[in-house]
């Protein structure tokens, strides 16, 4: 379609549809924001508007924005651990019980929206007169969801430019929607009751069975989230736009700080630039530095989900990536003048450091319960006194597909061999893993996981 203005009212009534398709009252939830984004960044933009306006408009739609996302994920959270705090201190507290439906994707077009609004103020680029372009770069259905979070910046340049589905668009985007299917239909979803049946009643397992359907979470949250992910950039990609990779084989990592350069990499790039940087990053010593790299960590936690098992996640986080800081900047200089080791030695304990890090705070991310993350933490450490099922090896099946995925893409492992060139190998070899996917599909297929977030 060559008329760009019929193209992007075309797929913002898509997005709307589709929405709207799971629950049509929260049309006017998502409206309120792509509302106030607009017409913050608009008032920002007037001539007459001084530094001080401007940052008035920009704080009234970021509060806006956050009492949205407050009032609809955290108002049970916080009324229900004030009742509790209550409790323990001997004091009656009446909270009333409230229980809000999550609206699907709320924190992550709500990141989009503040974004949008920060940009303007700082500059990046020109606040968007025309309100259905800021509907649709915050409603553009294919992400809109579950991620990536897309900045403006890369957006809207890409609504001006005349779309043409050609052979390349389409072997990519095809390709990349295979693939993230594959992920999830074929992996995730079947991973899933194994790591369920262990989570949903720990007491009853082995910690060698805890310790494996941790593995097995790590292998159903990559793969879950890494195949939407995938499957978004596909779907963008044959409507002619381009959203950012997400994920880059996080646990290939040989340190925490290189896992958040790999995992989930639009939020991690969001919370630097959007919360840790604002908040003064390495500005004002190196105290702030780590007050700032905590902060941001466990704010990013409790973004993921409201309850004290995501804060603790993020803290667990926070203090890894402060001690990896410490390192690299104080003690690694004086351990290598004082020990030569080969550079394998380092590489292997890095690595080992960083998955065992990795794998805790996903012992505590899919805990059920805080009672729940003590009891998988004493598995893992092996301190805990736990029960006699165990798992099927099957789950180490799990793991070893998880690690050929990572060690094929970090390699970029490509045997240079004329038959595997031709595309229609390919295709027939992508065809016959979606229909192995479909075949085993569970009848009741588990939902994204970052749908809840």
């Amino acid at each position: 379609m060559k008329n760009n203005q019929a193209r992007l009212y075309i797929l913002l009534a898509g997005s709307t549809i589709f929405y709207g398709w799971w629950d049509w009252r929260f049309l006017g939830l998502i409206g309120l924001v792509i509302g106030v984004s607009w017409a913050s960044a608009l008032a920002m933009a007037r001539p007459e508007a001084t530094k001080r306006s401007q940052n008035l408009a920009l704080a009234a739609g970021v509060v806006v924005s956050l009492i949205v996302l407050g009032i609809f994920k955290y108002t049970g959270f916080f009324a229900d651990s004030f009742a509790e705090l209550f409790s323990k201190l001997g004091l009656r507290a009446d909270m009333p019980t409230l229980r809000i439906i999550l609206p699907v994707g709320i924190s992550f077009y709500i990141f989009q929206a503040i974004s949008y609004m920060a940009d303007v103020r700082r500059g990046v680029l020109a606040a968007e007169k025309r309100l259905a372009r800021v509907a649709l770069y915050i409603a553009f259905f294919p992400q809109l969801v579950a991620g990536p979070i897309v900045r403006a910046a890369s957006f809207f340049p890409q609504m001006d430019r005349s779309k043409r589905l050609g052979r390349r668009a389409v072997v990519v985007g095809l390709r990349a929607f295979a693939v993230g299917f594959v992920y999830k239909a074929l992996l995730a979803d079947n991973i899933a009751p194994v790591v369920d049946g262990v989570y949903g009643n720990l007491d009853a397992y082995s910690n060698g069975a805890v310790i494996l359907a941790t593995f097995a979470f790590a292998a159903q949250i990559y793969f879950d989230f890494a195949g939407y992910s995938l499957m978004a950039i596909g779907i963008a990609r044959l409507f002619g736009y381009h959203i950012p990779r997400n994920f880059n084989f996080p646990y290939a990592s040989t340190s925490i700080t290189d896992f958040w350069r790999r995992w989930h990499m639009s939020l991690s790039f969001w919370l630097r630039d959007y919360l840790f940087i604002p908040l003064g990053g390495s500005r004002h010593g190196k105290f702030a530095y780590y007050r700032n790299l905590m902060a941001t960590m466990v704010l990013g936690g409790l973004w993921h989900g409201a309850a004290w098992t995501f804060v603790a996640w993020g803290g667990l986080h926070g203090l890894a990536l402060i001690v990896h800081k410490l390192w690299i900047t104080h003690l690694k200089p004086s351990v290598a003048s004082l020990v030569r080791l080969p550079s394998t030695i380092g590489w292997l304990a890095g690595f080992v450091l960083t998955q065992g890090v990795v794998l805790a705070g996903w012992a505590i991310f899919r805990a059920n319960s805080t009672a729940d993350a003590l009891s998988a933490l004493g598995a893992l450490s092996g301190l805990r006194v736990g029960g006699a099922q165990t798992l099927s090896l099957m789950v180490l099946l799990i793991i070893g597909v998880l690690a050929l995925d990572h060690i094929l893409g970090v390699r970029r492992w490509r045997p240079n061999w004329p038959i595997l060139q031709r595309p229609e190998l390919w295709w027939a070899g992508a065809g016959a893993a979606i229909a192995l996917a479909l075949s085993i599909y569970p009848l009741t297929a588990a939902p994204f996981v970052y749908f809840q977030f």
